[in-house]
């Protein structure tokens, strides 16, 4: 998707966006498609882009497959 159609979303909309197909994904159990739908697509834009220490967490918490945890960081972000 073009940069520019992106940006048009407001911030704060376009993260819950974010954060409610990653919630989807968790939903249906799919811990692995959350993590890529939502770093993906939070990277996609300038202004969302997770800082290195989130994507390591995020790495951890995949690894150990924790979706409890991935949610409750999912939820905590602005």
């Amino acid at each position: 998707m073009e940069r520019s159609l992106l940006i048009e979303l407001a911030r704060d909309k376009y993260v819950e966006r974010c954060k409610q197909r990653a919630f989807d994904h968790l939903d249906r159990g799919d811990l692995k498609n959350a993590v890529a739908s939502f770093v993906g697509n939070m990277n996609a834009r300038p202004d969302c882009e997770l800082p290195s220490y989130l994507g390591t967490l995020g790495a951890l918490l995949l690894t150990a497959n924790d979706a409890f945890g991935w949610r409750t960081l999912i939820e905590g972000l602005r």
